[in-house]
C-alpha cells in the first residue's frame, strides 16, 4: 500500500513510456510511411510524430534548425516539451505531460483531446524554454491522429505565432496606454487655449508634463521590451537608494486612478543602495503594485517592503485574497493576462525577464492563506563588481556574500 504523502507517477498526462524496443520499431515504422516522409519534408512549421505514449519518434529538419539539434537520435523516446527545452519538462515524476504546469499547457492538451476523440485538436501553447527561464515562445498547436497499420501516432505541428503575439500586444498598447495619454494631453490643451485661471493654468501644465512622461516611459518600455527578447538590452547600471525608489514607486500609486479606495502602504526598512537598473526595477515594483492594487477591493490594503541581508536585497508587494491555481500555473508566461478583459500579457512575463536576465535576480510569488505576495530579490553586487550598501547611515564595501536565501 502507497504511502499517504507518496508523490503520484503524474499529476496531469499519463506517465507511462515505451521500451527501447518498441520506440525503435516504431520509427521504422514511421520511416517507411510515405504519407509521414512527405509530411516531414514538406512541412514548413516544427513537426514532430508521437507514439501513444506522447514520445517522439521523427521530427522534421525545421525542428532541428530551430532548437540547434545537431543528432536526430538523441530525441527519440523524448516529450514535446524535453525535445525542445521547456523549463517544466523536468519537474514532473515523469517528464514532460506529468507536471502540475501541464494541466494549463496548450500542446498537451490538445495531444491527449486527440488521441481521446481520434480526431485534429487545435491549441495554443505558451511556452518557457529552460536555457535562462525567461525565453518565451508562442505557439499555435495542431495534433492529429494517424494510424498506420495498427500503430497509433500523432502528428503534432507547432507553428511560431510569437510575431503575430506581439503585434497584437503592440495594438492593444498602442490603442490603449498611448492613446490615453495622448488624449488627456489633447484635452490639457485645449483647456489652455481656452483659457482659464493662473492657478489652474500651472496645475494644468503639471499634468500634461506628467502625462507626456507617461507616455515617453510606455513608448521606452515598449522598446526596452523588444530589445530584451532580441537579447540586446543592456540595462545601465547605477547606486540606486531602495527607499527613495519605493518612495517614488509609492508616490506614483498612493490614488492611482484605476484604483480608487484602495489602501497603499509602504513599510520602511533599512536604507540600502544596490548596483543596477533604477528605470527597470521601477517598473518591476510599479507593475507588481499596480497588480496587487487592480487585484484588490475598495477598502483593502496594499503593503510595499523590502529587507536587506549581507548580500542581497528583498522587495515585497502584498495583497489580501489568492490567485486561483490555475491561473498561478501560467504566471510568468508571455501573451498571459490575469485580467478578467483582455489584457497585455506582459506584465509578469517582463517582471521575470528583465528582473532575472537583466538584473540578476530573483522574481517569485506565493499565493496562500488568504494572502498574494509577489518578490524580487537582487544581489547587492553585480558579478566582478564591489557595490555600496547603506545601512543606519554606514556605508560597507562589499566583495563577497553569504548565502542567505528568503522565501515570499
Amino acid at each position: 500500500m502507497p504511502e499517504m504523502n507518496q508523490e503520484p507517477d503524474s499529476w496531469f498526462a499519463p506517465a507511462g513510456r515505451a521500451s527501447e524496443h518498441d520506440l525503435q520499431h516504431e520509427k521504422e515504422t514511421v520511416a517507411k510511411s510515405e504519407l509521414l516522409q512527405t509530411l516531414l519534408d514538406a512541412m514548413p512549421d516544427l513537426l514532430l510524430i508521437l507514439n501513444e505514449y506522447r514520445q517522439v519518434v521523427a521530427v522534421n529538419q525545421r525542428l532541428l534548425k530551430t532548437f540547434d539539434v545537431v543528432d536526430p537520435e538523441s530525441l527519440l523516446g523524448l516529450r514535446p516539451g524535453e525535445a525542445v527545452g521547456c523549463v517544466h519538462a523536468a519537474e514532473g515524476p515523469n517528464g514532460c505531460g506529468t507536471a502540475p504546469h501541464c494541466m494549463v499547457c496548450g500542446a498537451v492538451l490538445a495531444i491527449l483531446a486527440s488521441q481521446d476523440n481520434n480526431a485534429p485538436q487545435h491549441g495554443e501553447c505558451r511556452l518557457m524554454l529552460d536555457k535562462d527561464g525567461c525565453t518565451a515562445l508562442d505557439l499555435d498547436v495542431l495534433a492529429t491522429p494517424v494510424t498506420i497499420g495498427n500503430e497509433h501516432f500523432t502528428v503534432l505541428v507547432l507553428k511560431d505565432i510569437s510575431s503575430e503575439k506581439r503585434r497584437q500586444v503592440m495594438e492593444r498598447v498602442f490603442f490603449h496606454d498611448i492613446l490615453n495619454s495622448a488624449g488627456g494631453i489633447r484635452g490639457l490643451a485645449a483647456l489652455l487655449q481656452d483659457g482659464t485661471t493662473p492657478t489652474a493654468e500651472q496645475e494644468y501644465k503639471g499634468w500634461m508634463v506628467n502625462l507626456a512622461d507617461n507616455l515617453i516611459e510606455e513608448i521606452n518600455h515598449q522598446r526596452r521590451l523588444l530589445d530584451a527578447e532580441r537579447g540586446s538590452y543592456v540595462p545601465t547600471f547605477e547606486q540606486v537608494d531602495i527607499r527613495e525608489l519605493l518612495h517614488h514607486v509609492y508616490q506614483l500609486y498612493e490614488n492611482h486612478e484605476r484604483t480608487p479606495g484602495r489602501n497603499l502602504v509602504l513599510i520602511e526598512g533599512t536604507s540600502s543602495a544596490l548596483s543596477t537598473d533604477r528605470s527597470l526595477l521601477r517598473r518591476i515594483i510599479g507593475n507588481m503594485v499596480l497588480n496587487a492594487l487592480e487585484a484588490s477591493a475598495p477598502g483593502d490594503t496594499v503593503t510595499i517592503r523590502a529587507e536587506s541581508t549581507v548580500d542581497k536585497v528583498y522587495i515585497y508587494v502584498s495583497n489580501p485574497g489568492e490567485i486561483p491555481p490555475d491561473v498561478q500555473l501560467s504566471l510568468f508566461k508571455r501573451s498571459f493576462s490575469t485580467k478578467e478583459r483582455q489584457g497585455r500579457g506582459l506584465g509578469t512575463y517582463s517582471m521575470k525577464l528583465f528582473g532575472e536576465r537583466y538584473l540578476r535576480g530573483k522574481v517569485d510569488f506565493r499565493s496562500s492563506d488568504g494572502l498574494t505576495v509577489f518578490s524580487i530579490g537582487l544581489p547587492l553586487y553585480a558579478t566582478g563588481q564591489s557595490t555600496a550598501i547603506v545601512d543606519a547611515g554606514t556605508q560597507t564595501d562589499l566583495t563577497t556574500g553569504g548565502n542567505h536565501e528568503h522565501t515570499v
